[in-house]
């Protein structure tokens, strides 16, 4: 189990052997305790300076408040269980230490990650508009220059006219109303069907959330009654508010997939009225948005209830630090963002064929 303190565990440690030493020995081990722990503030000011700074270097404080603070602890583990522990349990409060250090820094990392890709997103939206609206002059500048050639043709404006080419102008509106209103000929029962799938799949994992999420809590809240049953009546009462704040934040990763496939069937429905309308677009827009943005929810808040848990641990009975790297609710905005690419640039072609017809 020691691996789960690595290396912070280890640092510590070194520092305490190295202050141990002797006088230089532990001026060297004060220098680099403080050097460790202001590497995240220093990280700030360098991305700050160079203008590259965004909300999730808010971390980059707590990152070294909670380096400070647990260097200390590994430096002094005696004071570990007198400390951050209702009872005396072995050191084993140092996981806690480890986990809020590790989820700090892995949270700040993948809010990075995800803000670096909406960065993205948004200069190729800008480079797109900027390349169509580019498009859109190149031929207008054509018909302009079309337009002076049939003026200076324009001697005999009835020569080699055929009185039959203008008798129906109507035509060619007509086939291009069936045109687009036969865009969706075949898709609309698949994309219901589909439809239906996702709301009935939705369903399923909100019944089950909420039924399995309630048995857990119930299970866990017995076990903590029954392992304690001789502690102070306010630690059981701290311990359950804190149970119920964990098992609201195991329903949150579901509750946000909920939520991302129910904006999935909002934007099919609209797919299926007009593949390439406002509303369509609008939607997957905000299914582009909402993926990144609940993801950083679940991710803040686990790291929050992490950093909650350690400020209270001195009056905890049960705790539960979890890193999380949440690798499939990463693949599935991958995905979403994939989607919306190809989607906005079928769009793009879809609106240059039409001017060109």
């Amino acid at each position: 189990m020691d691996y789960m303190t690595f290396p912070w565990e280890q640092v510590g440690l070194l520092l305490r052997r190295l202050s141990l030493s002797g006088g230089i020995g532990n001026a060297a081990a004060w220098i680099l305790f403080l050097a460790i722990g202001a590497l995240p503030l220093l990280a700030a000011a360098v991305l700050l300076r160079r203008r590259r700074a965004c909300g999730a270097d808010f971390l980059l404080a707590a990152l070294s408040a909670a380096l400070f603070i647990g260097l200390w602890f590994f430096v002094n583990p005696s004071y570990i269980d007198r400390y951050l522990a209702p009872m005396p349990a072995g050191g084993i409060a140092k996981f806690a230490l480890a986990s809020v250090i590790d989820s700090l820094l892995l949270t700040w990392f993948l809010l990075r990650f995800l803000l670096r890709m909406e960065e993205g997103h948004r200069n190729q939206a800008h480079s797109r508009e900027g390349q169509h609206s580019a498009e859109k002059v190149h031929p207008m500048e054509g018909a302009h220059s079309m337009e002076g050639a049939h003026s200076t043709e324009g001697a005999h404006p009835m020569e080699g006219a055929h009185p039959m080419e203008g008798a129906h102008p109507m035509e060619g509106a007509h086939s291009m109303e069936e045109a687009h209103s036969g865009e969706n000929i075949g898709h609309g029962k698949p994309l219901s069907g589909l439809r239906i799938l996702l709301g009935l799949y939705a369903l399923v994992l909100a019944i089950g959330l909420i039924v399995q999420g309630g048995a857990e809590f119930r299970a866990a809240l017995t076990a903590l009654e029954e392992s304690n049953s001789g502690s102070a009546p306010f630690l059981l009462e701290i311990s359950t508010l804190f149970l119920a704040l964990q098992a609201v934040m195991g329903l949150l990763p579901s509750a946000a997939k909920i939520a991302l496939l129910l904006m999935m069937s909002v934007f099919l429905h609209h797919y299926a009225a007009a593949p390439f309308g406002p509303a369509a677009c609008r939607a997957m827009e905000r299914l582009r948005i909402a993926s990144g943005r609940l993801l950083a929810v679940v991710l803040v808040a686990n790291v929050g209830f992490n950093v909650l848990q350690l400020a209270f641990s001195r009056f905890l009975l049960s705790v539960n630090h979890q890193i999380l790297f949440p690798l499939s609710e990463i693949i599935v905005i991958l995905g979403i963002r994939t989607l919306s690419t190809l989607y906005l640039e079928s769009k793009r072609l879809k609106e240059d064929n039409d001017m060109f017809i």
